[in-house]
């Protein structure tokens, strides 16, 4: 039988991810950070409860909670954990989509309804911002 200090640690279940043109490493979120995460993020226990989130919250938080799971599935902690999340919301969206599967998909697997979630709730915030974005009809953006 082994003991606590024989078997591996959470984070060291790892999958790549594409980010850009390179390869990142994530692994799994530890109980402990998690739980961090989700008192700085008490919606994502909704979420992850199944339970549905107001869209406008999850709109608030979407980039700082994102950025935060990255920095934690990326490895970063303590000191480190500012500067990673800070990097991490500056990335492509999409690349801090897939992270957010990656790194969710590998720590809790029942996370799959709360991914589906918020891949929608991505996909209508997109929508609405690409329609504030395009010009009323009839119009035509200026030209420098």
């Amino acid at each position: 039988m082994k003991r606590l200090l024989e078997i591996a640690p959470a984070g060291t279940s790892k999958t790549v991810v594409r980010v850009g043109d390179d390869d990142i490493e994530v692994g799994k979120v530890s109980a402990k950070r998690l739980t961090g995460l989700l008192m700085r993020y008490p919606e994502l226990g909704d979420l992850m409860g199944g339970k549905k989130a107001s869209p406008l919250r999850l709109i608030e938080i979407a980039a700082d909670a994102g950025a935060a799971l990255i920095a934690a599935g990326c490895g970063y902690h303590g000191e480190d954990t500012l500067v990673a999340e800070a990097r991490a919301a500056e990335l492509d969206i999409q690349d801090q989509i897939n992270l957010v599967v990656a790194i969710a998909t590998i720590t809790y697997p029942p996370f799959g309804p709360m991914i589906d979630q918020l891949k929608s709730r991505v996909a209508i915030f997109l929508q609405e911002l690409e329609k504030s974005e395009a010009p009323p009809a009839g119009e035509t953006l200026p030209t420098e």
